[in-house]
Formats: C-alpha cells, sequence, structure tokens
C-alpha cells in the first residue's frame, strides 16, 4: 500500500527551502517517512511534519532574487531615476524654465491668496468656545422691509434668558471721545489711541488675557484697562497698575489691569478699555439717556445653543420694551464669528459680504493654479515626440511601462519641487508688500503644527496631477514605432487635447479680464459720481471738549485766512451717516407705517459748507432760538412724506415738534451699494457735535494745512491735531472693492503672464514640428505672410473658441458682481468684444514673432535630410 504525507506540509517544504538543498532534504523526510509508515501511519505523519519544521532554518530558506529592472523601489534604481530626472531637467534649460516660471508663479498666487483667505476666515475664532458668542442685532419693520443694525438697546435685560451668562453692551467707533489723546511720560507728547466702553463682562466673553492686575477689570467706575503696546508706549513698561490717568485734562481713571494686544484677526480692535460711566462723564449724558441708546453688544451662552433658539428668547416681552414693540423693533442672535465674512443683509436675511470676494479670489487662486498646470501638461507632452527614441530604447532593454511613467511621475515632481521651492522663498520676501496691499498683517509660518504635512500632501498631488497624463501618454509608446519615429497618430492624439487645453486656458485669462475691467469701471463710476454734495478740498478734525467749547473763536480765525473757505461742526460725516429714527411723524401718516429716516445734526452752515443743493425754501441762519424746531428735509423725504408743498409745514421727531424750512436735492449718505434714504438735517449744539469740517481753497492744501494746525495749537497746546480728508474717508468706505481691485489686476496679469508662456512653449513646438512642410512651401513659392497665417491660423481658431467658454461665464460672474450695487454702471458690451480683439492681435503678434525665424530661413537647409 503506498502512503503519501500530509500535503500542506510538503508544499510549506517546498515554499521555504532553497533550491540546491530541496532535493537532498525531500528525499531523507520521504525515505524515512516510507519506513516509518510500513508500521504507523500516523507516526510516520507526525514525524514528517517535524521534520519539515525542524528544517525551517535560516541556512535553508529560498533566497528571493529581487529583479532590479522591474523593481521601483530600491535604492539603485531611486537614486538612478533621479539623477535622469534631473539631467533631464537642465538638459533642456528652456523648457524648464517656461515650466517652472509659470508653476512659481501660480504657486506663489495661491500662497498669498491662501494666507489672505485664511487669515479672513480665522476672525473672532480664537476666543473661548467661539460658537457660544454671539452679536445682537435690531432688525427695523420700515414699510414691510426689514432694515438689520449692529446695535441693541444699552439698558436690554437679558436676566430672562437662561442662555445667557455674559452680556456687554459696547461703545466703539473712531470718533471722540473713543479716540482720546493720550501723553508720553517723558516727552509729554500726545498719542491718540483708540478704546471701546463696556462692561467687565467683556473680558469674560473675549480671549483677551489680562496680564497685569486685576483679572476682573473696570468692574469699578472712573477706571481703565490698557493693551501693553499702550502702557509701553506711554510709560516704556507694563508695569503701571495703580497709575491714573487725565482724560482731556478734566476725567481722571485709574489703571486697574494691562491686557495683551488685541490680535489683528479680531473685529473688535482697541487699545483701551473703560466702563460706560467714563462715557456718560464724557458725553454729560445720564442714565436713562445712555439705557435708550443702541449701541453694539456681545453675549455668550453657557452651552452650545442654537442661533433661532436664542433669536427666539431675545423677542419675548421681557427683553423687548413696550417702546421697541411699538416702534416694530426685533432682534436676532448672529454668531461673531461670522460676523467678519457676513455682514450684508437684505431684509434681515444675512446675503454675504466680504465672503463674496473670499471665494472670488479662492476661485482665482484655483484657475491659476489648473492654468499653470495645464502649461506643464502641454509642454511635456509637446516634447513626447523628441524622446521617442529614449523611450523606445528603455522598453527595448527591458524597462517596463509602471517603471517609465513612475520615472516620468519622478521628473515632474523635480521641476514642481523647484517651483515649489522658489515660491515659499517669493512669498517670504513679497508677503511685506502683500501685506500693505491688502492692509492686514499675514505672516507665513511654514513649519507650524500640520502645515508641513499640508504643503508635502499638496507638493505631491500637484505634481501628481501635472506628471500623469505626460507619463501615460509617454510610456504608451511602442518601442519599434518610437525607434522608427512613427508616433503620428499618438502625437496628433495628444496635439487635440494640448487645443482644448489651451482653449481652456484662454478662456480663464479672458474671463478675468473681462471682470477686471468691469470692476475698474464700477470703481471709476463709483469716484466720478455725484454724491449730492462736495467732499473735494475739505478735512475733518476731531476736536476736544475744550476745542468744542472755543469753536466760534476757533472758526473766526481760520476765516480770516483767505485759503479758507468754509468751517462748519457735525455730530455725524455726510458720507456715512449713522444717526437714524424711525419715530418721524407728519400730518396724514398712517398709524402703522413705519420708515427709517437718517438724521444729520450740526451747526447752521452745514448746508453751505457740503455744498447741499437747495431746492425749494430757505437754509438755516444764525439764530440761536430756532434750534432743534428747523428742519431741511431731501426730496425722497418729501416724496416719502406724501407732501405737495413741504416748506411751512411741520413734522414730530420724537417729542420735538419741527417746521420744515427748505428742501434740499438727494445726497448719498451711505455707500452706493445702498439706495439713498430720506435724511433730516437739523441743528446740533455745538457740545454734542463729534466733528468740525474745514473747506479751503482748490490747490492751497499744504497752506491750509498749516493755518488750520498753527490756529488748533493756540487754541489746544497740550495736544496734537487729530485729522482726517474726506477723500481719504471717502477712499475707506469702499476699501474692501479697493484692495480687491488691486489683487484683481495682479493676478490678472499673472494669469495673463502664464496664458502666454502656454503659447509661446506651443508656438514654439508648432513651428518646430511644421519646419519641413514650412520648407516645402517656400519652394513651391508661399511668402513669408502665407507661413505666418498658416502658423496663427488655428491659434485664432482656438481663441474664437476660447471666447465662447469665457464671454457667458464672465458676464454672468459680473452681473452677479453689480448686483451687490444699488448704483451700478450699464454692462458695457465693448469690453467684451475688445477684449477678444486684444487677445486676438496679441497671441498673433506672438505666434509671429516665433514663426518668423523659420518662415525667412534658407528652405534648403530645412530640407536637407530629405
Amino acid at each position: 500500500m503506498k502512503h503519501s504525507p500530509p500535503k500542506w506540509a510538503d508544499r510549506f517544504l517546498t515554499w521555504y527551502c532553497c533550491n540546491d538543498l530541496l532535493e537532498e532534504i525531500q528525499g531523507d523526510v520521504y525515505e524515512l517517512y516510507e519506513r516509518t509508515a510500513k508500521k504507523s501511519k500516523r507516526k510516520a505523519d507526525l514525524i514528517f511534519i517535524w521534520n519539515v519544521l525542524r528544517f525551517f532554518r535560516w541556512r535553508n530558506i529560498r533566497k528571493r532574487k529581487i529583479t532590479y529592472s522591474n523593481s521601483l523601489f530600491n535604492t539603485n534604481m531611486l537614486t538612478n531615476i533621479f539623477k535622469v530626472a534631473l539631467r533631464n531637467f537642465f538638459k533642456q534649460p528652456g523648457h524648464s524654465f517656461l515650466n517652472v516660471f509659470g508653476l512659481t508663479i501660480s504657486f506663489l498666487s495661491a500662497f498669498l491668496i491662501l494666507l489672505w483667505v485664511t487669515h479672513e476666515f480665522s476672525f473672532d475664532r480664537f476666543h473661548n468656545q467661539p460658537q457660544r458668542i454671539f452679536k445682537v442685532l435690531s432688525h427695523v419693520d420700515s414699510n414691510g422691509s426689514l432694515e438689520t443694525y449692529d446695535a441693541a438697546a444699552a439698558g436690554m435685560d437679558v436676566t430672562t434668558v437662561p442662555e445667557i451668562i455674559h452680556h456687554a453692551p459696547i461703545i466703539e467707533g473712531i470718533r471722540w471721545p473713543n479716540e482720546l489723546c493720550f501723553k508720553t511720560k517723558e516727552t509729554n507728547d500726545c498719542i491718540y489711541l483708540n478704546g471701546i466702553y463696556s462692561n467687565a463682562a467683556l473680558f469674560s466673553i473675549l480671549n483677551i488675557p489680562i496680564v497685569r492686575g486685576e483679572k476682573v477689570p473696570i468692574a469699578r467706575e472712573f477706571t481703565i484697562a490698557i493693551s501693553e503696546e499702550m502702557a509701553t508706549r506711554l510709560f516704556n513698561t507694563t508695569e503701571v497698575v495703580g497709575t491714573t490717568l487725565k482724560l482731556d485734562a478734566w476725567v481722571d481713571v485709574t489703571i486697574t489691569a494691562v491686557f495683551k494686544d488685541v490680535p489683528s484677526n479680531s473685529s473688535l480692535q482697541f487699545d483701551f478699555v473703560m466702563p460706560l460711566n467714563v462715557f456718560q462723564k464724557l458725553r454729560g449724558m445720564a442714565n436713562e439717556q445712555l439705557a435708550g441708546n443702541f449701541v453694539s453688544t456681545l453675549v455668550k451662552t453657557g452651552f452650545d445653543t442654537p442661533v433661532d433658539a436664542l433669536t427666539e428668547k431675545l423677542n419675548t416681552p421681557a427683553v423687548l420694551t413696550e417702546r421697541l414693540i411699538t416702534d416694530k423693533v426685533s432682534y436676532s442672535a448672529f454668531p461673531l464669528a461670522d460676523w467678519r465674512l457676513n455682514s450684508k443683509f437684505e431684509n434681515g436675511i444675512s446675503v454675504g459680504g466680504r465672503i463674496q470676494y473670499v471665494t472670488l479670489f479662492i476661485i482665482i487662486a484655483i484657475l491659476v493654479l489648473a492654468m499653470a498646470i495645464i502649461n506643464f501638461i502641454n509642454l511635456s507632452t509637446a516634447r513626447a515626440s523628441n524622446r521617442s527614441k529614449e523611450i523606445g530604447i528603455r522598453k527595448t532593454i527591458g524597462a517596463m511601462r509602471a517603471g517609465l511613467v513612475f520615472q516620468f511621475i519622478t521628473e515632474s515632481f523635480v521641476t514642481v519641487f523647484f517651483a515649489f521651492v522658489l515660491a515659499a522663498i517669493s512669498a517670504q520676501l513679497l508677503l511685506p508688500s502683500f501685506n500693505i496691499l491688502v492692509g492686514e498683517t499675514l505672516s507665513v509660518h511654514l513649519f507650524n503644527g500640520i502645515v508641513p504635512l499640508y504643503l508635502v500632501a499638496f507638493l505631491f498631488i500637484v505634481a501628481l496631477a501635472a506628471g500623469l497624463y505626460p507619463a501615460l501618454v509617454m510610456s504608451s509608446f511602442q518601442p519599434a514605432k518610437a525607434l522608427k519615429g512613427a508616433l503620428t497618430t499618438r502625437v496628433s492624439g495628444a496635439m487635440y487635447l494640448r487645443k482644448i487645453l489651451l482653449a481652456t486656458q484662454l478662456s480663464v485669462s479672458m474671463g478675468i479680464i473681462i471682470f477686471s475691467s468691469v470692476l475698474f469701471q464700477q470703481l471709476d463710476f463709483i469716484i466720478h459720481k455725484d454724491l449730492g454734495y462736495d467732499r473735494e478740498n475739505m478735512i475733518r478734525i476731531e476736536p476736544t471738549y475744550k476745542l468744542l467749547q472755543q469753536y466760534e473763536a476757533f472758526k473766526n480765525e481760520l476765516l480770516q485766512n483767505p485759503e479758507i473757505k468754509h468751517v462748519t461742526a457735525s455730530n455725524g460725516n455726510p458720507l456715512s451717516l449713522d444717526g437714524h429714527t424711525t419715530g418721524v411723524r407728519w400730518p396724514g401718516k398712517p398709524d402703522d407705517l413705519r420708515i427709517t429716516f437718517q438724521t444729520l445734526g450740526g451747526y447752521y452752515d452745514l448746508p453751505e459748507t457740503f455744498g447741499l443743493n437747495l431746492a425749494s425754501g430757505r437754509l438755516f441762519d444764525s439764530r440761536k432760538d430756532t434750534l432743534h424746531n428747523e428742519v431741511l428735509v431731501t426730496e425722497e423725504a418729501v416724496r416719502i412724506m406724501g407732501m405737495i408743498n413741504p416748506v411751512g409745514e411741520r413734522i414730530t421727531i420724537g417729542d420735538v415738534e419741527c417746521v420744515i424750512i427748505g428742501v434740499v436735492k438727494d445726497f448719498h449718505t451711505q455707500s452706493l451699494r445702498n439706495e439713498k434714504l430720506p435724511v433730516i438735517v437739523y441743528q446740533q449744539n455745538i457740545l454734542n457735535c463729534s466733528a468740525i469740517f474745514v473747506k479751503y481753497q482748490p490747490g492751497l492744501t499744504q497752506k491750509a494745512m498749516e493755518t488750520i494746525q498753527g490756529k488748533y495749537k493756540k487754541m489746544e497746546p497740550a495736544y496734537s491735531m487729530k485729522y482726517w480728508f474726506q477723500d481719504e474717508a471717502f477712499d475707506t468706505i469702499y476699501k474692501t472693492e479697493i484692495t480687491a481691485s488691486r489683487m484683481v489686476v495682479i493676478f490678472t496679469a499673472i494669469s495673463l503672464i502664464i496664458a502666454v508662456i502656454g503659447v509661446v512653449g506651443l508656438a514654439t513646438y508648432n513651428v518646430i514640428r511644421k519646419e519641413k512642410e514650412i520648407g516645402i512651401k517656400r519652394v513651391f513659392g508661399a511668402t513669408v505672410p502665407n507661413i505666418l497665417v498658416m502658423l496663427t491660423k488655428e491659434f485664432m481658431i482656438i481663441i474664437l473658441a476660447a471666447s465662447f467658454l469665457a464671454i457667458p461665464f464672465a458676464w454672468y460672474t459680473t452681473i452677479q458682481w453689480l448686483s451687490g450695487f444699488a448704483y451700478r454702471i450699464n454692462m458695457p458690451w465693448w469690453i467684451y468684444v475688445a477684449t477678444v480683439a486684444g487677445m486676438l492681435a496679441f497671441i498673433a503678434a506672438l505666434v509671429s514673432f516665433q514663426g518668423f525665424k523659420a518662415a525667412v530661413s534658407n528652405p534648403v537647409k530645412t530640407l536637407r535630410s530629405e
């Protein structure tokens, strides 16, 4: 009877035992198995298994040979691949330069945009538990439409809302008394610093660490908490707790704490914080007046609370006063972390804001990066035929396709790596200039946290995206055809793809050019738009209380100088009015009608100083007995009130009855993003004014400034003058648009440069590819213009195809952007025509320049090999 050993043990022996010893060991264990099996099959099986396991030793194990030609990940092969990649990189300097330059500027653009975008998204997210911090917004029902304000009643009572554990009303701004003059210890110079007025809960809501003094600052009256920078500027030390500061020479406050400087990514910026009672003292305001004022308000909840649930609690009768309910005012909670990017409201609903520009530049960064990758793919596949013999030889001597793919991807990685390093260095060098451009303080932290991992991942993704298709194309060449140069079908197929990619690239460039052109047209429209008043040659001074007391003397001394035309005072700036009221009543007004009127208080000569255009009636005069009783209204206000002959009509504002003495033409009191609002202009007590406006003669800015500075110093020798030009204030209103326009110009230029690199690379390749065809045409009598037309024709077709992609996209994008402005340009059709025509002319000139040398060369030299 024939016995067989366990099959699994026999297979295991065959698998691990090296070939040189297998026959000998297998013979011995089989012989022993046969002898033992004659007596006991079971015993023979066990002995066989034991012998198989006993021989499982290092010296008997099969040594696996590595086939170096097929392995990609051994040291020698990797070293060789990188050597070849570097050799090819430096062997083709022109090709490498175009690829590296295009990728570098695209990476640089992406880096800078990423820094800016990250900064924008980081606003107010550094606080502890930012998801629990909310702004309280108020919504006023104005004739069926909700108008939203970043404010709530200073005296609002939230004790009935159990979710809220901290509540801080905040008075902020850039007007006196928010910016105050503080004297330095050594030089006694005046330094203006910006602050806010709040309560002790503020530091429990915001993550602003206290480094010196009381952990609950400003809990007592007439105290102040200051930043480390403010302490250093005033005293050259932060050990200042207990020091007394004098405000405007008549209010003393004691420093109770020093806090860390407020981060730049906080929407609330301040150098000092004082309790609300100091504000009341500086403004002469009673508790009842303060409680009725609407101020910026922050609350913090004790646990994660849905926004809708908190909003519902804020609109209960216990929180809303009877007066607010009567005036159709409601509250809503809005996450502080979302305020920076989503602070634009329409009918009480957030509809975006800066997020639109952030999204725009994210798209631009992606498009610019995609354009550079397209360039890389186009230029790499264009060189494929030049490397066909190299690929054929490699395949002939045994190179596998996977090895070739890895080789070409490694080459793309080397190019991308060089570009990446250059872009990182350039970003660091250009960051100060970029900070000036965007008006922020950005910084590069390449080695913080997990940033290096993201950068490495980004590097590999881009290298793979750029190198995979060229690698697959070139590695697919058949050796025989590659060595013969017979790659017509494969190369022509890649050529079609290159044309599609180039068309995509040019469409992106044209789209960005069209958008930037419309953006500049709109900005030009804004700058030259007649606002209804004159903002030119005007300066705004922030007065001290003492200067307001001596206003008449200050004004008279200024007007004695021929370079000064007008001087007035106001409680607001017509460029961006904050004052508003819904408490206006007039004869025949329906009880349920709620209209928001903007209010502007000032000295009697304010209309004349600002050049308001009188439509009917008269302006204010200098008689003191008309204070608060006579008002001017705009034409929009007259239209809303439905008055035919408004002059002489009486209206009631709050509890004050006034008479309309004149109607002025409408003027813009807000950004051109918003419709004109009805305005009521009234006379204001000088001590309640927050700004002095001086109008000077055109062309005499320097002389006027010397005069104003001299008179100010005479009246206020202890303080330096704080002032702004109205033109600068106007630019501040449109800071976002101006910054966006500058950035768009830069990235438009970059996209155009990348497109040019792509066209130059393909045009050069096209000329080389058609060298013999050009020679033959020249022999048969073709002229240089004929040759140039032949070379440029296919590029012209590509541009026209690209325009069919670019124009609809650009039209939709610009329409969406312009819809954010109540006053805007009509879409100029000529921009589309000019962009396409300009691109056609530019690319034609570029391709002709590349092809001119080939067109005028001697055809004999070209056809010599034929």
